[in-house]
Order: structure tokens, then sequence, then C-alpha cells
């Protein structure tokens, strides 16, 4: 039986979970160019080592909530589909590894759920591990309407 590594981490009042693979660095808070036009979850741009990061509030794409963003929080700098991006998150838990058995990845449980890849339990807690291709590719957020 194969375990599976996640990042675990807070945004909000929730923890979530990214695959571990996925995720490239770790940073603080860090000011962001703002992009005229774009999603609201889209906080803007910054420049991380000469390539363009995108950097998301992750709270406001799954909840559709404004909220002060402070220098206290992380930019989780992650891969999705060969694309770097960054999510701000209001703190960074623990790389957990969980067993086969406690991960649990169902259609049932990411129908309406586009950031859904699963959920995994450690303990008595249960956490939900994301998916993070619905920022870049366009797909409905949660939350949030469908674009038009």
């Amino acid at each position: 039986m194969r375990d599976h590594t996640f990042l675990h981490f807070q945004s909000g009042p929730e923890t979530y979970g990214l695959p571990a693979t996925s995720v490239v660095q770790i940073i603080r808070m860090v000011a962001c160019t703002p992009v005229p036009n774009s999603a609201p979850e889209l906080l803007g741009l910054v420049n991380m080592r000469g390539r363009v990061l995108p950097v998301f509030d992750l709270n406001r794409a799954l909840h559709g909530e404004e909220r002060p963003i402070s220098l206290r929080m992380y930019v989780v700098v992650t891969e999705v589909d060969g694309e770097p991006l960054g999510v701000v998150v209001d703190d960074v838990l623990d790389v957990v590894s969980v067993p086969e058995d406690q991960f649990q990845s169902s259609r049932a449980l990411s129908a309406d759920a586009p950031f859904s890849d699963g959920v995994a339990r450690i303990g008595s807690q249960i956490f939900t591990v994301l998916n993070l291709s619905p920022l870049i590719d366009g797909r409905p957020r949660l939350g949030l309407p469908a674009p038009s």
C-alpha cells in the first residue's frame, strides 16, 4: 500500500492539501503587480527569478469572499499542467503522509466542486485535496458564477 504526501495548509477557516510533488516552494506574501480586468481572485503578478508568476487568493477562488491580504500569509508556488502559479494561504501547517486507505477520490465529491481532487484523513481530521487547474483553465469557480 502506498502513501500520498501532501502539503497541508489553512485558507480561511478550512484546511486543505496539495500533492507535495506539485509544490515548488513556499514564500512569504510579497507585493503583486495588479492585472487590469482580471478575475477577482487573481491578486496580480510577481517576478520570480525571471519568470512571471500569477498569484491567486485561494480563499476568494474557493468561497468568493474578499478579505484583507497580510504580509503574514504565504504564497505556495506550484506547477499546474507545467504552468507556474502561486496561491495565497493563511498558514502552512505541515507536510503529511496519508496512507492509501485514508485518501478517497470520487466523482461524487468533485461533481460540483471543480477544485476537489478528493479528501484525505489524518486521525479524526478530514481535509480536501485540491486540484488548482480551474485557476488557469477558466472552468467555473466555487462561489462565483461561470463566465458567460
